[in-house]
């Protein structure tokens, strides 16, 4: 179990009406030592500064909830009415990190934003190792053509044009794939001004 020192520093939304679902969730929020802001209706967007959103599955609240999980930058926790159907299609497609049903349960409460924060952090580490290899594919695709321009220039063969990309890189101090984007760009600039 989370201690509550865990989430002292977060900064919450609750975009749920303040029925007794609504005021159970803030409570159970401020005891924790989250500082809490209750809002409904709910806006489009969430302020960059919070870290977690309880949001009431309401159509109301798709827009928010939308940009919330696509954003992944807060945990999302949805709360769910499973008697309503519209709820239950929208729990489908905006997929928040954590789901609370209504009535809600107090004992539920904490369980569920400790899953919410761990799965948006496995998320957002999921999103920056995805960010990390379309970088690479991209330098890989520059040295594959640099590589190409190298061979055709200098009449070498392709582990030589290699070797000359990772050459000037190692006496540089700069990853290859630098070296390539300026042989590939140096190769455009200089075929623009043959035209």
């Amino acid at each position: 179990m989370t201690s509550a020192g865990d989430f002292r520093d977060l900064r919450a939304v609750v975009a749920q009406p303040r029925d007794a679902d609504g005021e159970l969730l803030i409570r159970c929020l401020q005891r924790s030592g989250v500082r809490v802001e209750c809002i409904w209706p709910p806006p489009d967007k969430l302020d960059p500064h919070v870290n977690l959103l309880v949001c009431l599955l309401d159509p109301l609240a798709r827009p928010l909830l939308e940009t919330a999980t696509a954003a992944s930058t807060s945990a999302v926790v949805g709360v769910l009415d499973a008697q309503q159907p519209e709820h239950l299609r929208l729990l489908a497609e905006v997929t928040p990190h954590a789901v609370i049903i209504r009535p809600v349960n107090q004992a539920a409460v904490m369980p569920n934003l400790t899953l919410a924060r761990n799965n948006a952090k496995f998320q957002q580490r999921q999103q920056s190792k995805i960010g990390k290899l379309e970088e690479t594919l991209r330098s890989y695709r520059k040295v594959e053509q640099a590589k190409a321009i190298l061979m055709r220039q200098r009449q070498i063969d392709e582990p030589e044009a290699y070797n000359f990309l990772r050459e000037q890189a190692m006496r540089r101090r700069v990853p290859v794939g630098i070296i390539a984007s300026a042989v590939v760009e140096l190769d455009e600039v200089l075929s623009d001004k043959k035209k």
